[in-house]
This record gives structure tokens, C-alpha cells and sequence, in this order.
């Protein structure tokens, strides 16, 4: 009896790959794979094990930087996937940047066993370009309410500029996460939003409503696998600052579709943010060059022929 196709994802959290990974998963349960999911299990495993998928718990904790957590993970990750299941000749683990990548190389996964997909790519249809909305010069955030994702460091580099007098309109949207360590409070994005420059908008259902009345999109976050934020402003035509982390490089590329700058460092952030305002030319250029590489590199249609390549080549293994 021949031994079942296999397939994992890795993701920090249940929820996150039930949101993220779901479409990917089904179609290659639909290709006759045996799905496997490894992650932390919050509240979502009967969701998980409701599609047919074997979930696998990995103890780390969303947004730790602890060494401790990382190499709790790293013998966890191994227990579960290593030379059992992530080398085998049938197996293909998808990571979204260089940076993942590189960590599963690290952990011994050959190189030919790991498969680089960029995300699950973005409707370059529902997604077009849009002309910079006239008003003041507004920038936006769009993504959770985490200090992780770089939020408190923006208003940091926002207040810097508002003391210059150079402050642009800021656009926060997004919830709070309380159960991420470094979810900011609903208190806190209250006060932010009485100042008469910044406006949390917590949930928008439409985010092309929201980049046509912004002009520059920003994502000052520490971390990212591939930010779906920054994918659907690109496709809008937006230029972009954002800090220079993993997943991140990947669409905003600095000189050319963004400026980017340090993760944590608000003054290089304020500076960035400064320059983007003032040189019209310039974000005109980087948005131009973002709409294309989302088209060349990120829309739906590729990252779709992509997996349906990558599943067809693994059932093609003895």
C-alpha cells in the first residue's frame, strides 16, 4: 500500500492559519493529501480537526522574542516534523520569505524539501490603483493593535513630527488582540484617537475605501511573514514606510517601492515619513513601482499557479 501524500503548515497560531492558510490547506486535502498543521493550539482545534487536518501543538508564544520559547518550539518542531515527515521525498514545507527559509535550514530541513510561496496573493482585480485623494497628507496603518506590529513606535515618531509642526493626518486601523502579549490596551487607541491627528477606525470592512483617501501606507512592525497590509496597498498604488524585518523587505524594497527604516527606531521612522510627504515625485514613483511588482510577483493568479505546480510536482513522487 503505497504511504499517504503529505502536507504541513506552519503557523504561530490556530486561528491564524484558519484564517490565512484555510483556501491552500482545502485544496490540497482536495488533492489528495494528508494535511498536517502544526501550531498553537488556542480554542480553534475542533475547527481544525472539522476539515479532516491532524493538529500538531507547538508551545511557543505569539510575539515572545525569548530564547527559551524559540528553542522550546525549535524541539517541538523537530518531535513532530524533522526527518519523520518534513525530509521525506514527498514532502514540501511552504515558508513566505528568506528569513523562514533560513530558520528551517537551521533546523535541518534539506533545502530541495522547502518550497518558497509568497502568501496567498492578492485580486489584483478588486485591488486597483487609485489616484492620491486630495485633503491633508494622511498615512495608515492597517493591521492588529500590537506593540509587535510596531503601532506605539509610529505615534512615537508621529508626536515627533507634530512638534515640528509637520505631523500628517494617522490612520489607525485595526482591534486590539488581548490575547497576544503585546496587544495594546482599548484605553490607550482611545486616547490616541482625541488628538485631533490621529483616528483609530478599529475595523474596516473595505480596505480599498481606506487607501483612497490615504496616501502612504505604513507597517512599522518587528516581524511579518508576508504583510497582507502592504500587498493590498501596493495593488492600490500606495507608497509605503515600513521598518526593515522579515516579511516586510519582501514588498516594501527601499528606493523603490518604500523607504524603510529600523524596526523600533521612531526617529528614523519620523525622518522617513517627513521625506515621503514632502517629495511628491518620489511617492508617485514608489507607488507606480508597488502596483507592479504586486502584478509580477504577488497576485492571486501566480501564487495560485504556484501551489497548484508545487502539489502536482509532489504527486509525482514515488
Amino acid at each position: 500500500m503505497p504511504r499517504p501524500k503529505r502536507i504541513l503548515y506552519l503557523q504561530t497560531e490556530d486561528w491564524a492559519f484558519l484564517l490565512h492558510r484555510l483556501p491552500m490547506s482545502r485544496a490540497a486535502r482536495g488533492a489528495g493529501f494528508e494535511v498536517h498543521v502544526a501550531t498553537r493550539i488556542g480554542d480553534r482545534l475542533a475547527d481544525i480537526e472539522a476539515e479532516g487536518f491532524t493538529a500538531h501543538h507547538i508551545g511557543w508564544t505569539r510575539g515572545s522574542r525569548s530564547p527559551c520559547d524559540t528553542m522550546t518550539a525549535a524541539r517541538q518542531i523537530r518531535r513532530i516534523i524533522m526527518r519523520r515527515l518534513m525530509n521525506r521525498r514527498t514532502v514540501r514545507t511552504i515558508v513566505q520569505n528568506p528569513d523562514d527559509e533560513t530558520f528551517l535550514l537551521r533546523l535541518g530541513v534539506h533545502s530541495d524539501r522547502i518550497q518558497r510561496i509568497a502568501g496567498s496573493g492578492v485580486d489584483t482585480d478588486f485591488y486597483q490603483p487609485m489616484p492620491e485623494p486630495t485633503g491633508p497628507m494622511t498615512i495608515t496603518f492597517v493591521g492588529r493593535m500590537l506593540e509587535d506590529k510596531g503601532v506605539r513606535a509610529l505615534v512615537e515618531a508621529h508626536s515627533l513630527l507634530s512638534r515640528k509642526g509637520k505631523a500628517p493626518r494617522l490612520l489607525l486601523a485595526g482591534t486590539p488582540a488581548p490575547e497576544h502579549p503585546t496587544s495594546l490596551s482599548e484605553q490607550e487607541l482611545q486616547a490616541w484617537n482625541e488628538r485631533d491627528d490621529i483616528e483609530w477606525l478599529g475595523n474596516v470592512s473595505d480596505i480599498r475605501e481606506l487607501w483612497q483617501k490615504s496616501h502612504i501606507a505604513v507597517l512599522p512592525s518587528r516581524r511579518e511573514g508576508l504583510p497582507k497590509s502592504l500587498l493590498e496597498a501596493a495593488a492600490c498604488g500606495r507608497a509605503m514606510i515600513a521598518s526593515d524585518a522579515p516579511g516586510c523587505r519582501e514588498i516594501a524594497v527601499d528606493g523603490e517601492t518604500a523607504l524603510t527604516h529600523p524596526v523600533d527606531d521612531a526617529e528614523a521612522k519620523a525622518a522617513a515619513i517627513e521625506r515621503l510627504i514632502d517629495e511628491n515625485t518620489l511617492r508617485e514613483t514608489f507607488a507606480t513601482a508597488a502596483r507592479r511588482r504586486v502584478g509580477e510577483r504577488f497576485s492571486e493568479e501566480i501564487i495560485g499557479a504556484q501551489i497548484v505546480a508545487l502539489y502536482e510536482d509532489v504527486m509525482k513522487q514515488p
